[in-house]
């Protein structure tokens, strides 16, 4: 079923106008129908069944039901230093899919990007909420992740909910010092983890993190690339989370 993403302050009556922008990618990209049953999602956990009732330049639909889902009683937040290339766009979908609650990007001693590369990080953000969107119409999730400015290294460690359970993954921390060896705490408050860019973290840094209430681990034996390494953690984690 295609699906459509709508302001989540739009009020969803019996009947719905589409943005100019969904109408032209429902009549001129997919060359939907009337008839044709399609779903919105607000981002907050709205979803709504519909169906086309009459085409235009802002396409009218029959609301046919509606739903609240509730968000992952336990939030995971993810911190990544910036990656070069596109690999932070991969990262930025793929934590949507898996249902990750916010996003933080920071750059960190051993960030590869240069001064002049990081000032232009704030402007992908329109790109980097457009494939939010995307991925949350492609898998049907409810609840849009929340993108956070850039932060540095400093003001990230610093930041954030204390009283969560935070987490820094080190490849130089012992090997049995994992998350087979740490039992996570399932609070609502939620969860915070942390990874570094592709030379990894510089152990000033690590000092740090340890100096503002984060534990340290270790992903195993195996080498991984950044957003691999990612991609893996947050994996396990929704899953040791009951979020998966």
């Amino acid at each position: 079923m295609r699906r459509f993403f709508i302001d989540p302050e739009a009020s969803v009556k019996d009947v719905f106008f589409l943005s100019e922008q969904e109408s032209h990618h429902l009549q001129r990209v997919l060359r939907l129908t009337v008839g044709t049953p399609l779903q919105l999602l607000d981002g907050k956990g709205n979803v709504h069944d519909a169906e086309i009732a009459e085409p235009g330049k802002q396409v009218q639909l029959t609301i046919l039901s509606s739903q609240y889902i509730e968000q992952d009683a336990i939030p995971l937040r993810v911190c990544q230093s910036v990656l070069k290339g596109q690999k932070m766009e991969l990262l930025i979908q793929k934590c949507t899919e898996l249902g990750v609650s916010e996003f933080t990007p920071f750059y960190s001693e051993r960030s590869q990007l240069k001064k002049k590369e990081l000032a232009k990080v704030s402007k992908k953000y329109d790109r980097w909420q457009r494939i939010i969107e995307e991925a949350c119409k492609q898998c049907g999730t409810p609840w849009a992740m929340t993108l956070k400015p850039l932060l540095s290294f400093e003001e990230m460690v610093a930041g954030g909910k204390r009283q969560a359970q935070r987490i820094l993954f080190w490849e130089e921390e012992s090997v049995e010092n994992s998350l087979h060896s740490l039992p996570l705490q399932k609070e609502k408050t939620g969860l915070q983890i942390v990874f570094g860019p592709e030379g990894g973290f510089p152990l000033e840094e690590v000092a740090k993190a340890k100096g503002n209430d984060f534990q340290i681990l270790s992903l195993g034996s195996r080498i991984l690339k950044a957003e691999t390494a990612n991609i893996a953690a947050v994996s396990i984690v929704q899953h040791l989370l009951g979020n998966m």
